[in-house]
């Protein structure tokens, strides 16, 4: 599907997707002082979309101490100055191993069964993101680092995969049942380039529809509810990195991601 295309030596190739009603802002680090990543807001302000440029970065898993849970851990995972010195962008996981939702994979173990049909981000050891359907777009190779699934493809083939049928659960338990909560998504562009949605009080269908507005192929609903869904950029400055919110009402702050946090989370990092 032509999805996955690995980073490159620092140049950058790649632009934020043209569409309609989308005004992409540059937020975050540069690189040849050319952006990487780019921030724009949709569905009158309540989502936020952060591109990244996979042509330059490259991808890093690390997991929560305490979701996924019981699994395994290196001694990178533990120190920050192993990611927090190249960082671009951070965001969230997805649910905990106990909803169900899906399969985990990391340190050559096999934590959770992974299941054909769902949705999957996988990471490859030379730092490529990939998001697709498990056994069908991605499969185990000899170069996967790590594989998290959680529920079926939110976006599958550029098509939102909501249905008018869809109950309060069927893309995860809001808080009190609620069809409305603070929701997040990982999706890939035919280019390989990445996006992150952060949602404020929408429904799944928002969330996907944001996706396929902006041209992603394939999206994996991550976390939510209200303070877990996150989406960050950073910035360097003689050696301090500071990070921004993609959205005002990101309920965490980002210093949390300059150590290992109880969940897990991906940072998108600078060549």
């Amino acid at each position: 599907m032509g999805l996955g295309s690995g980073p490159t030596q620092g140049r950058s190739t790649l632009s934020p997707p043209s569409a309609d009603g989308v005004d992409w802002k540059a937020q975050g680090s540069k690189v040849d002082g050319v952006p990487v990543t780019y921030v724009a807001r949709t569905s009158g302000g309540a989502i936020s979309l952060l591109w990244m440029d996979s042509s330059v970065l490259k991808y890093r898993y690390v997991p929560g101490y305490n979701v996924p849970e019981k699994g395994p851990e290196s001694a990178d995972d533990h120190n920050a100055k192993t990611w927090m010195p190249k960082a671009a962008a951070g965001f969230n996981g997805g649910f905990q191993l106990s909803d169900g939702a899906g399969g985990y994979y990391y340190q050559n173990k096999t934590v959770s069964p992974l299941k054909s049909g769902l949705g999957t981000l996988v990471i490859t050891d030379d730092g490529t993101a990939k998001v697709g359907k498990w056994g069908r777009d991605l499969q185990m190779s000899s170069d996967t680092s790590v594989v998290r699934q959680n529920l079926p493809l939110l976006v599958d083939g550029s098509e939102d995969q909501t249905s008018s049928r869809d109950t309060n659960s069927t893309w995860g338990n809001a808080d009190a049942g609620a069809s409305h909560t603070n929701r997040s998504a990982i999706g890939q562009l035919a280019d390989g380039s990445l996006v992150f949605a952060f949602g404020s009080l929408v429904t799944a269908s928002e969330i996907a529809k944001s996706l396929v507005d902006v041209g992603v192929v394939n999206a994996v609903a991550l976390d939510m509810n209200k303070s877990w869904p996150t989406g960050f950029t950073f910035t360097h400055d003689q050696g301090k990195v500071t990070g921004s919110r993609i959205h005002p009402l990101v309920v965490r702050n980002p210093d949390e991601y300059k150590q290992q946090f109880q969940k897990d989370f991906v940072m998108a990092e600078l060549p």
